[in-house]
């Protein structure tokens, strides 16, 4: 954080990450209080800084926004790091990513470590790239495709006909779940929706 910061100082910082989430999502602070439950001046007092929500009351909020919380906690836990231009733009790179892999969850670690250098047969820089495409394309086309896909998955596994099983752990309830909030947000044409796994205290996009 920054050197010689005020406590001041930091809750305005937290209090960015509020507002600031709220209006890359485009939603009103009308909607953020009837879909938490709380005052129009709750929501206030939050984006000012002079309250802040509970852990539950958080991560409602990026389930309603239907964003990552992840850039504006790392935005918080590292200003130095997304305040300041640096001149060299690789070098910036590099340090946003190894902040972000240090916030991994070991399993998140360990799936990524998979799919970069994993014996499952495809090439790294090809998944990168159909990843990238997936996010491009539509919810609903993003709910028929992972539908499919874990169809397929589990068609494989039952008949044994997967390529190295057990080589990487697999939330196929958290899957499962997000391709049916992916549905719910192409039909409500929402910009985008989150997951939120309670009992790692996880929330994430997927």
């Amino acid at each position: 954080m920054f050197e010689n910061e005020s406590r001041i100082d930091r809750v305005k910082r937290f209090s960015k990450i509020w507002w600031k989430s709220r209006a890359d999502a485009g939603k009103s602070q009308e909607f953020m209080a009837l879909g938490i439950g709380v005052s129009r001046k709750t929501i206030q007092n939050w984006e000012k800084g002079l309250s802040s929500p509970s852990f539950f009351q958080a991560t409602e909020w990026f389930r309603l926004l239907g964003i990552s919380p992840r850039k504006y906690f790392l935005e918080f836990l590292y200003p130095n790091l997304f305040a300041v231009k640096n001149s060299d733009g690789e070098t910036r790179l590099d340090e946003i990513l190894i902040n972000m892999i240090k916030n991994f969850s070991v399993v998140e670690k360990e799936q990524l470590i998979y799919l970069m250098t994993g014996n499952h047969g495809s090439s790294w820089l090809a998944l990168l790239q159909l990843f990238s495409i997936y996010c491009q394309i539509s919810f609903q086309s993003r709910a028929t495709i992972a539908r499919s896909i874990l169809e397929n998955y589990e068609i494989e596994k039952i008949t044994e006909k997967l390529i190295n099983p057990n080589k990487t752990k697999i939330d196929l309830d958290m899957l499962e779940a997000a391709i049916l909030q992916c549905k719910a947000a192409a039909k409500n044409k929402d910009s985008g929706y989150s997951t939120i796994n309670y009992e790692n205290n996880n929330i994430d996009i997927f």
